[in-house]
């Protein structure tokens, strides 16, 4: 995915600064999903229970660096995301641009 964007919702995730992620890379696990409910962002770190602190100056996520193992997504070719446009959930960092094939 070049060039899309990066929604990130999950405001209590530690790498979540203004919906932007700073993470660097985020990677999106559901081998065997066929809804965006069995997806998870598992680079989520919830704030409320880690000392993890990140800087405000740390380096933006690209979404090329979107590493997915969804393999049942329309959006998935080897391992990369390549969806327009990418929102990570509020509730539980689940992937909600997941769509199954």
């Amino acid at each position: 995915m070049q060039g899309g964007n990066l929604n990130c919702n999950a405001t209590n995730c530690t790498h979540n600064f203004n919906n932007e992620c700073k993470a660097g890379a985020i990677n999106v696990s559901g081998r065997s999903a066929v809804e965006s409910s069995e997806t998870t962002c598992t680079t989520f770190i919830d704030r409320a229970n880690s000392s993890f602190v990140n800087s405000i100056d740390a380096l933006d996520t690209e979404v090329s660096n979107i590493k997915c193992e969804a393999y049942n997504c329309v959006h998935n070719e080897n391992k990369g995301c390549h969806a327009d446009n990418v929102q990570i959930d509020v509730q539980n960092a689940r992937c909600n641009t997941f769509e199954c094939e």
